[in-house]
């Protein structure tokens, strides 16, 4: 059985969205009986070396790649090392290799096109020092906060906290003197945080205080309240980046694909 690569950056390596494209991708990849062998990095030079390693031991024919960046060095290197490549890439970052084509800010619209719909209320994204890594998303929420007239939007803030979960909660807490609130938080694992300190210090959810994750999955149903979360579709683009994976293994060089629309998954914490 063929195999194909795919190197995790160790940052993202439990991000919900991240596992969920992963184990969709090798589902995909397994109809046409191609397995998928995974790798976690710690950084851009141990990526580097696990591509050339695998070019020289053989027996992976192609990788797929997460985020790719704009003018992204991996794509001429594995070129050069023979490996055909599938991505994902951000709507910005070029084109002319087989992709699939996320829109951040399509998922910010949404979110904010929901956020509207719930009433008058501060939102507050709260950006942990682990969630800066995510740089089309970052990028994007930063400049969510400007009208399309380019005046500032008071009831949209951006506050930003240490790394862990402890740092995201004390920085979530602060952003609640100015009054009411809803928070938005890139992980659901620090959604989750926030939700559990808050009850416990007494808050009402969602009156004092409303959550929103930007990332969906099984905790977000399993908190009390459940957790409303944004679903990114990491499942239907994980099966989406396999079939680009396979088109490249069969000499496909060029075609991408558009992510499907994300869609918010109403819980109770909002």
């Amino acid at each position: 059985m063929s195999a194909v690569g795919l190197a995790v950056p160790a940052r993202i390596s439990e991000d919900h969205f991240v596992t969920a494209l992963v184990g969709a991708l090798a589902g995909r990849l397994v109809e046409e009986g191609t397995s998928l062998m995974t790798r976690v990095v710690r950084d851009d030079e141990a990526e580097e070396q696990l591509y050339r390693h695998w070019a020289s031991m053989g027996g992976i024919t192609g990788v797929a790649l997460l985020g790719v960046r704009t003018d992204d060095p991996r794509l001429p290197a594995l070129a050069e090392l023979g490996l055909p490549v599938a991505a994902v890439a951000h709507a910005s970052h070029g084109n002319g290799f087989p992709a699939v084509v996320v829109d951040v800010e399509g998922s910010v619209a949404a979110l904010r096109t929901f956020l509207a719909g719930r009433g008058q209320r501060r939102t507050v994204y709260v950006v942990a020092q682990d969630d800066r890594d995510d740089a089309p998303w970052h990028t994007v929420v930063e400049g969510a906060a400007v009208l399309e007239d380019g005046e500032v939007d008071d009831s949209f803030e951006v506050v930003h906290a240490g790394q862990g979960g402890e740092a995201v909660v004390t920085a979530a807490t602060a952003a609640l003197a100015a009054g009411p609130a809803t928070l938005v938080f890139h992980s659901d694992v620090h959604a989750a945080a926030a939700l559990a300190a808050f009850r416990e210090r007494g808050l009402r959810v969602p009156q004092d205080v409303a959550i929103v994750s930007w990332t969906y999955s099984t905790l977000c149903q399993s908190t009390t309240p459940s957790i409303t979360a944004l679903n990114r579709r990491g499942v239907e683009i994980g099966a989406m980046l396999g079939e680009r994976m396979l088109g490249a293994l069969a000499g496909d060089r060029t075609t991408q694909d558009r992510a499907p629309a994300p869609f918010v998954v109403l819980g109770e914490t909002t």
